[in-house]
């Protein structure tokens, strides 16, 4: 929900900024393509069809990113755009963490979370408990997809056994930790040599999707009750800041591809202080 700003995307404040990033995204995935629209300025439709090799040589960040022309809005032009320092570290963390999930999925497989959490339905004995009631009165009750599904005679309860972390508890606490909770849903950088996209999609095929990539800023603002936000606030934000901090306007304009600085001014926020500041200045 935004509140009235003529229809704009509201401008974050430093504090909102590193609230968003901090707590917001549960992986790094959805932490480094976010920061990559905000220390670019660009788009989230851009930032999800960004190739590897225009970010990356080899496993090293390229001190310029490369926003190509083709994934730009109206195909503009292609952009270039110094790396910051804080984007080159959460981009390796990124391509660190890559790694390690795809190494966890060659040897489970698929995951989701009710399979992380499966040691419920079990006792230190290994007897089938009631992951709801903690009783022991179970039964089948048939299959479901190929699984096995058991029913809790006390309360009722269904429930399947997803035993996809059983021998390989150490794992499941890298997963959590890594924060990737269904393995179905999310995309494996290198799962696919020949994507080329630094954002894959589901089971790393082609890249993430606009809605996926809109939903995970969206979800991010939710955990901590941010107001007003769209996935447009990083592109305004960094505007903003860069022309309060003196940048001159034909330098952003390079940096956020608008064709005409009209369409740029409307992008920055200027404020009640500052308005009164530049009044205050006449003689």
């Amino acid at each position: 929900m935004k509140v009235n700003r003529n229809g704009q995307s509201k401008i974050l404040t430093p504090q909102e900024r590193q609230l968003l990033l901090n707590q917001g995204f549960l992986c790094q995935r959805d932490r480094a393509l976010n920061e990559l629209c905000y220390y670019t300025a660009c788009r989230i439709s851009e930032a999800r069809q960004a190739r590897y090799t225009d970010i990356f040589d080899g496993d090293k960040v390229r001190d310029t990113i490369v926003i190509r022309k083709c994934i730009t809005k109206g195909q503009q032009a292609t952009r270039c755009i110094p790396t910051h320092p804080n984007l080159a570290q959460s981009l390796e963390k990124y391509i660190q963490d890559s790694r390690k999930l795809l190494k966890i999925k060659q040897i489970i497989g698929q995951w989701d979370y009710k399979s992380l959490y499966c040691g419920q339905v079990f006792d230190n004995e290994q007897r089938i408990i009631c992951p709801k009631c903690a009783s022991y009165d179970i039964t089948t009750a048939g299959m479901v997809r190929d699984k096995q599904m058991y029913k809790c005679k006390s309360c009722l309860y269904r429930f399947q056994i997803k035993t996809a972390f059983v021998d390989h508890p150490e794992l499941r606490d890298t997963v959590i930790r890594l924060g990737v909770y269904n393995s179905m849903s999310y995309g494996f950088l290198f799962m696919y040599p020949k994507n080329p996209y630094l954002f894959p999609g589901a089971e790393g095929k082609e890249c993430l999707a606009l809605n996926t990539a809109i939903g995970i800023f969206m979800k991010g603002c939710r955990r901590v009750n941010l107001v007003g936000a769209s996935t447009h606030s990083w592109r305004r934000t960094a505007l903003t800041e860069m022309h309060k901090a003196g940048v001159p306007i034909r330098v952003t304009q390079n940096i956020s591809g608008h064709s005409r600085v009209s369409n740029l001014q409307k992008y920055l926020e200027v404020s009640r202080e500052e308005v009164e500041e530049a009044v205050f200045l006449l003689p």
